[in-house]
């Protein structure tokens, strides 16, 4: 197909044209030359010219916004978008596709936001995403018309990421905007090339898609997660004030936390790349089980498999125990035995947050505590377990009795590597080993 694309030096223009053209499609620039008033004529023979339109038009959001550049903000989006409808209307041979941009600055702050709600936020960043939508809008009835909501997108080639990455690799230090629990809609390079091929693809498709991953992540956990990836020493609160008298107006764009879920783009049947931050950023994903019955969790479990460390190096025929306290608290007694001889270690664990009930803390010294992440269970009888950290040291799978049945054993492990673990690092127990 021949592709016009407007805004194709962009970030996510370059990107996008090197993807399409990849897959065979020609690539029609629609360059600044064409928007003059001299040039309409040019633009309609362009357009005439097409399969599909992409419109990504539109001045970066990441300057400060003075009066001037806001007005440069709208001009570059919702008179652009005029232009190429305007066009389209002139156009004999029309494409059959436009594919026009937004962005999930359209949403309020606060509840969850699909694209079936049509509520719209107020202040500046949503009121330049309704006309630009609006915009968009006018295009003739016979060429379909998706409008595709961004959140921000990332890249480790650059872009919004990079500008985040810096100062964590510079400094040590990965900051948290305000209280952190601003909502973070995001996505991907390669998940916003995939949706804008998949829109292509599947003429079925239009109307209004949130291009944002289905991984809802706050400014605090991905603050965390680039402090993982960066090493930094601390993730350091930092009052909302500041990054306003530094940014100015353009840190709404980032504080108020549009909570913005891609259903529409999941009904279509659309499989995401990379679904977690942490993928992105190399990091396992350590995503927890969303409810864990401690009364039913406790008992002994056996060490089918785990990552060797320090506390259980050369140990075999390991076990934890789990006991629930009266006060809520769980005893932890694991033992083992190395060189032929048993060894024990008591310690306690609890749940600091109820709302992440996979997620406890185990200390065995005494108040150095360290993370202990259910990342998947048997729900219906307790009866194995993939238990993992905040980062990609430690692995362990549990299980109720000594051996595991191969297949479970078998989808455990593949669970662990799609979450990034790598499980040729695992030592298993006698009677436990994959498949070959």
């Amino acid at each position: 197909m021949k592709i016009a694309i407007s805004g194709v030096s962009g970030f996510i223009g370059k990107h996008l044209a090197a993807y399409l053209a990849g897959q065979g499609h020609r690539i029609i620039p629609l360059t600044r030359s064409l928007f003059r008033e001299d040039a309409f004529t040019r633009l309609v023979n362009a357009l005439e010219e097409c399969d599909v339109l992409i419109n990504l038009a539109g001045a970066p959001i990441g300057r400060r916004w003075t009066r001037r550049y806001k007005q440069e903000m709208y001009r570059s989006r919702v008179e652009v978008t005029s232009r190429l409808v305007s066009a389209l209307k002139s156009a004999g041979r029309k494409p059959r596709t436009m594919i026009s941009a937004s962005a999930t600055g359209y949403y309020p702050a606060g509840a969850e936001y699909d694209e079936y709600h049509t509520v719209a936020a107020d202040g500046f960043l949503a009121s330049l995403c309704r006309d630009w939508e609006a915009a968009a809008a006018g295009c003739p009835a016979d060429t379909r018309l998706v409008i595709a909501r961004l959140g921000v997108v990332l890249s480790p080639e650059g872009g919004a990421l990079r500008a985040m990455a810096a100062p964590v690799q510079h400094t040590k230090l990965s900051v948290v905007p305000g209280s952190g629990r601003q909502a973070f809609p995001w996505i991907a390079m390669q998940d916003v090339c995939r949706a804008f091929a998949f829109f292509i693809e599947h003429r079925e498709t239009a109307g209004v898609y949130n291009l944002v991953s289905p991984q809802r992540i706050s400014l605090k956990q991905l603050a965390s997660a680039l402090a993982k990836a960066y090493r930094a020493w601390a993730v350091l609160p930092v009052p909302s004030v500041a990054f306003r008298s530094i940014l100015g107006e353009r840190v709404s764009a980032w504080l108020s936390g549009q909570n913005v879920y891609p259903l529409r783009l999941l009904e279509a049947g659309f499989g995401f790349f990379v679904p977690t931050v942490e993928h992105l950023l190399g990091l396992p994903d350590v995503r927890t089980v969303t409810s864990l019955d401690i009364d039913r969790y406790a008992g002994l479990w056996y060490e089918i498999a785990r990552y060797e460390n320090s506390f259980e190096c050369g140990m075999t025929r390991v076990t934890a125990t789990y006991t629930l306290r009266p006060d809520g608290r769980i005893r932890v007694e694991n033992a083992g035995y190395k060189n032929g001889v048993k060894k024990h270690a008591v310690g306690r664990a609890y749940c600091p947050d109820t709302g992440e009930p996979g997620r406890l803390k185990v200390a065995f010294f005494l108040w150095f505590y360290s993370d202990y992440y259910v990342l998947e269970l048997d729900k219906e009888n307790y009866g194995y377990a993939l238990v993992g950290s905040s980062s990609d040291k430690y692995l362990w799978i549990l299980s109720r009795t000594p051996v595991l049945p191969p297949r479970v054993l078998d989808a455990l492990l593949a669970s662990a590597r799609k979450r990034g673990y790598d499980t040729r690092r695992m030592l298993f127990a006698p009677g436990n080993l994959p498949m070959p």
